[in-house]
């Protein structure tokens, strides 16, 4: 019997000591979308903070303790991006939110850790008012469409050879924004639009809007779009033979997309923050492990996952605490050198000091065409 209980009294001890390890995980939470028309976006996000995890569990982890990484389904919907944030941090308990994608999607998740007090790091989504309200727990490490559009409008023009444009962009803080900020530059610049087209993230037939735009007889066509809506767009453009220059932000001249779209990758143009062509030892290194594991090439999304989950992490050992409060304050102090570049925050959350590029489809090649450097502001 004195057996009996001591084996009984081991196992709950052990029981015990696991359930305790566990409980010591540092929980990160992410919202991307998984299901829908951007869910490959948010699949390979996923998958490149998967990679950052594991590689900071495997060589100790932080503060001395594990990293754990839950994820739920945004859908790029904001009621739903807000949903599963809240239930993260309720029933994961995490102690930061790294997402969305979709601006309209990183605006609602903004406001559910406002409420409770834990930071947000995006790394994709680029609509200007995020960083314009006076949250002081959203940090967003990527540029802004308005930026882009400021840094990039003169070569972007160049690059077009010619000064009227249409666009055809997502019906959301992203594509809005978008529209705006190049559009005003552009006129800017003596150039015209003639003709705005806004889409849905889920459709896949752009042929009525294409119509239109093409009446409109534009020199260059801007759009917004993840690979779908960009591979979907490129060719029903030149099914309808719409020749100009097609340029766009998110997925344009990125490697899935040129294999979504050959052999209509003449004339594109991509606004885009990481290419693979950065001849870097860590972007090597990710490359190769990315590879490895997913059997795929990696693209801006996995990324922009993989640079945020270190980005917080560092923050983390900085502050020596997942205390709200200090985790925050510790991410506004960011100088973060990885894949991408190097990352400082200003005080609205907005990172500056890295580089974006302009990029350009050479038959399968993306060619780096421009690299400029996004300033604080």
């Amino acid at each position: 019997m004195t057996r009996i209980m001591l084996s009984i009294t081991t196992s709950c001890l052990a029981l015990a000591l696991a359930a305790g390890a566990q409980a010591q995980d540092i929980q990160l939470g992410a919202v991307y979308p998984l299901t829908g028309g951007v869910s490959y976006d948010g699949i390979t996000k996923l998958n490149g903070a998967k990679l950052a995890v594991e590689e900071i569990n495997a060589t100790g982890g932080v503060l001395g303790r594990k990293v754990a990484l839950s994820s739920e389904d945004g859908a790029c919907n904001p009621a739903q991006s807000a949903s599963s944030a809240e239930k993260l941090i309720n029933q994961q308990k995490v102690v930061a939110i790294i997402g969305a994608i979709c601006s309209s999607g990183s605006g609602a998740i903004a406001e559910v850790v406002k409420k409770y007090g834990i930071p947000q790091v995006t790394g994709v989504s680029t609509a200007e008012r995020l960083t314009e309200q006076g949250n002081p727990w959203f940090f967003r490490a990527t540029t802004t469409t308005t930026l882009n559009g400021m840094s990039m409008g003169a070569s972007i023009m160049k690059a077009a050879g010619g000064k009227r444009f249409a666009f055809i962009v997502t019906s959301d803080d992203w594509g809005r924004s978008a529209s705006a900020s190049y559009g005003e530059t552009f006129k800017k610049l003596g150039g015209e639009v003639t003709a705005t087209e806004f889409f849905d993230r889920n459709d896949t037939d752009f042929n009525a809007a294409l119509t239109k735009i093409r009446a409109s007889r534009p020199e260059a066509i801007f759009s917004t779009g993840g690979f779908q809506n960009a591979a979907n767009i490129t060719k029903q453009a030149r099914q309808l033979g719409i020749q100009v220059p097609i340029l766009g932000e998110g997925a344009y001249t990125a490697e899935q997309f040129n294999k979504l779209v050959a052999p209509f990758t003449d004339k594109v143009f991509g606004v885009i923050e990481w290419v693979s062509a950065l001849d870097t030892p860590k972007n090597k290194k990710f490359i190769a492990d990315y590879q490895a594991k997913y059997k795929e090439m990696p693209n801006k999304f996995s990324a922009a996952g993989y640079q945020t989950v270190y980005i917080v992490a560092e923050a983390i050992k900085r502050a020596g605490s997942t205390e709200g409060e200090k985790l925050r304050d510790a991410l506004s102090k960011t100088d973060f050198n990885g894949i991408m570049g190097n990352y400082k925050f200003d005080a609205k959350g907005q990172a500056y000091n890295f580089d974006v590029y302009l990029t350009e489809n050479k038959g399968n090649d993306t060619v780096v065409r421009e690299v400029v450097k996004i300033q604080k502001q």
